[in-house]
């Protein structure tokens, strides 16, 4: 080897070092699923003003939702059940219930899913394996009105008698 090319050799291996480790951790930051970032958030940011409308709304309206989380079992998942009353208390008929749902560990893995009507309000299988805090956002429509709300619930494992 020719005296001083043990430099450009060096700097060459630095310089691949740093590449590969820049991968490295730009593939673990991407693999881990606890890491989220909210949908959209930008869009958000610059729809502020309809979001507070939005609000606004949500209070005229005086809607309430009221989820229940059945236990969860790994082959079937859970079943929600969302009970939907006015600001008198009496039943909400007719709408439409969108639920976006994550387990708050997994926040990147959103699931979203519209609830069927049924003798007691709203209700519908979400694929739950997780036990612990899961987030619940709903966004209700019927005719021209619109009603969103954020809820969590506890998720937790069926006992199978073990």
């Amino acid at each position: 080897m020719k005296r001083g090319a043990g430099w450009p050799i060096g700097l060459a291996a630095i310089l691949v070092a740093t590449v590969a480790l820049n991968i490295w951790v730009y593939h673990v930051a991407n693999d881990d699923q606890s890491l989220a970032i909210e949908p959209d958030y930008y869009q958000k940011a610059v729809d502020w003003d309809s979001t507070m409308a939005q609000m606004r709304q949500n209070a005229a309206l005086g809607w309430r939702v009221s989820p229940t989380l059945a236990a969860f079992t790994a082959r079937d998942g859970a079943r929600l059940q969302v009970t939907l009353t006015d600001a008198s208390g009496a039943a909400i008929r007719g709408a439409t219930v969108k639920v976006a749902a994550f387990f708050n560990a997994r926040a990147n893995d959103i699931i979203d899913t519209t609830l069927v009507s049924d003798s007691t309000g709203y209700g519908g299988r979400l694929p739950v394996t997780h036990g612990g805090v899961w987030e619940l956002r709903f966004d209700v429509t019927r005719g021209h009105e619109r009603f969103t709300s954020t809820s969590r619930v506890e998720a937790v494992q069926a006992d199978h008698g073990i």
